[in-house]
């Protein structure tokens, strides 16, 4: 009876009071039975109260209660209901690895890192591309209308040198025709002095006609001929004037075109010496008041010499754009 009463009332404590029981029967204080299962006191209390710590896991918790049971002489087997109440056996919560994760993450980042990367790199080209294009149609343009505009002005220019070639041919003749009239006036003054006595003069006057008065119409006779040896003198001096050279202008502008080439040149005046296309192999010698501004559609094709010197267009030549210059008078070419 006895033993059946104290099996029923161990089976009715809890297995933190049946341990604290025997620790107390063993004279054991929880500081003892801390410092010899190597736990802190607060884990051997919470053992003789029930509790499961949130932080500690079932298996050590039932782990420290069979170390406890064995240092207070308790039967594991008699301990083992109450464990599973106290201390069920719960599955692990294993937490996502972090560093996969992470570098999951850090995949994703630089996946978006490198796409933004790839749409900048794509709208800085396409607006560079954009640009030049843009550049490149312009200089087009340009040149087109300027050769649209030389044209223009190279069909005024023929359609106006008609009359004035007219105008100094008859200037010219103008210049020729009084010469004529005094040559043919002083014939005129001459011949009569010689002819005009002879219808008069009968046959019988001719023979009774004394000697000086034939001495007379014999002098008078060579006059015209000494008369006429000035006129064929005078053409001499403009002969001689004819075989002068003018003096080389200083600031004369020679180009040699090695291609097709349009050109625009105008002086200090305003005044277009030239505006047109030259054709290849073609040479242009210009002659105005210094600085010349010059535009040339093709630097490329032509060669300056300006002062006895070339003019550099490597610049422009290696952008391949129309050449806006200004050549002054006592210096190198500048933009």
């Amino acid at each position: 009876m006895n033993t059946e009463a104290t099996h029923d009332q161990n089976e009715a404590l809890t297995t933190g009071a049946r341990l604290r029981n025997a620790r107390e029967q063993l004279g054991l204080s929880q500081q003892a039975v801390a410092e010899r299962l190597c736990l802190k006191v607060s884990t051997v209390r919470d053992i003789e109260e029930d509790k499961a710590p949130a932080d500690l896991a079932s298996t050590f918790l039932r782990g420290y209660i069979r170390s406890y049971a064995r240092l207070v002489h308790i039967p594991e087997e008699e301990l083992l209901p109450g464990l599973e109440k106290q201390a069920p056996l719960r599955a692990a919560k294993v937490a996502p690895m972090q560093s996969f994760s992470l570098g999951k993450r850090r995949k994703k980042r630089d996946g978006w890192l490198m796409t933004f990367t790839w749409l900048v790199l794509f709208v800085v080209i396409g607006l560079s591309g954009a640009w030049w294009w843009q550049d490149h149609k312009a200089q087009q343009e340009e040149i087109t209308t300027m050769a649209d505009q030389s044209s223009a002005e190279l069909n005024n220019n023929q359609s106006q040198s008609v009359p004035l070639d007219t105008s100094t041919t008859t200037d010219q003749a103008m210049a020729t025709t009084p010469t004529s009239p005094v040559d043919t006036t002083a014939t005129n003054t001459q011949t009569p002095a010689v002819t005009a006595p002879a219808p008069a003069v009968d046959p019988q006057q001719n023979a009774v006609v004394p000697p000086s008065q034939a001495n007379v119409d014999t002098a008078a006779t060579p006059a015209p001929a000494a008369t006429t040896t000035p006129d064929s003198a005078a053409p001499l001096p403009t002969d001689q004037a004819g075989v002068t050279t003018p003096a080389v202008d200083p600031n004369a502008l020679v180009m040699n075109f090695t291609a097709d080439c349009w050109l625009e040149v105008t002086d200090a005046t305003g005044k277009k010496l030239f505006s047109g296309m030259q054709r290849k192999d073609g040479n242009l010698n210009l002659t105005g008041q210094a600085p010349y501004k010059l535009k040339i559609g093709a630097p490329a094709a032509v060669q300056i010499q300006y002062q006895g010197k070339p003019v550099d267009l490597s610049r422009f030549i290696r952008t391949n754009q129309v050449a806006r210059l200004t050549l002054n008078a006592e210096q190198s070419p500048a933009q």
